[in-house]
């Protein structure tokens, strides 16, 4: 009986545990508060859609392969504001070893100090994030990007931040978005 007890305690843990690593703030121990007047954002093609601010200019992009959202705060500078592209991918792809390596030696083309990098489990499926940082033009620069699997293609959600001013607090503003997105 309590081996029967012990199992099934060992069980729930493990399920909770992976429902929450679906959630990107807890990979960045992200605890800022949610936004306030959100609204939902879908792509052109409906293949996902996202909460964002109702006061952010906010863009819809297509062609044949790729549907994106971009998204940022214009009421600030760059140097205060998140940049975040959301794009669904027409292009199946597998988040392995080599897909890995060609996302880290294009940091290194880019000449980017790679932060972070782990494979995950979000939005249901494989994943990979990827955090860095470098210089881009006369600002310090970091960029978050996710990949995902999804049917019939990939999700790729990019966030970038300029500046040195408040850069934690900003990619958790980023990321509780990110864990907004929803595929269709």
């Amino acid at each position: 009986m309590k081996f029967s007890y012990l199992y099934s305690a060992i069980i729930g843990c493990l399920l909770f545990s992976s429902c929450n690593s679906n959630k990107l703030s807890e990979e960045f121990k992200c605890a800022s508060p949610d936004f306030n007047n959100l609204e939902e954002v879908t792509d052109f093609k409906k293949n996902f859609t996202i909460d964002l601010p109702k006061n952010w200019k906010t863009n819809l992009y297509y062609d044949e392969v790729v549907s994106s959202i971009y998204s940022a705060d214009t009421t600030v500078s760059i140097k205060e504001t998140v940049i975040i592209d959301a794009s669904f991918i027409l292009n199946p792809v597998e988040i392995n070893e080599e897909f890995i390596a060609k996302i880290k030696t294009e940091n290194t083309t880019g000449q980017l100090e790679e932060l972070i990098s782990k494979e995950i489990q979000y939005l249901g499926n494989d994943a990979f994030y990827n955090y860095v940082k470098g210089k881009k033009g006369k600002y310090t620069y970091h960029l978050l990007n996710v990949f995902t699997k999804a049917d019939l293609g990939f999700m790729h959600v990019k966030t970038e931040i300029y500046g040195d001013s408040l850069v934690d607090e900003r990619l958790c503003k980023a990321v509780k978005l990110i864990d907004k997105i929803r595929l269709k």
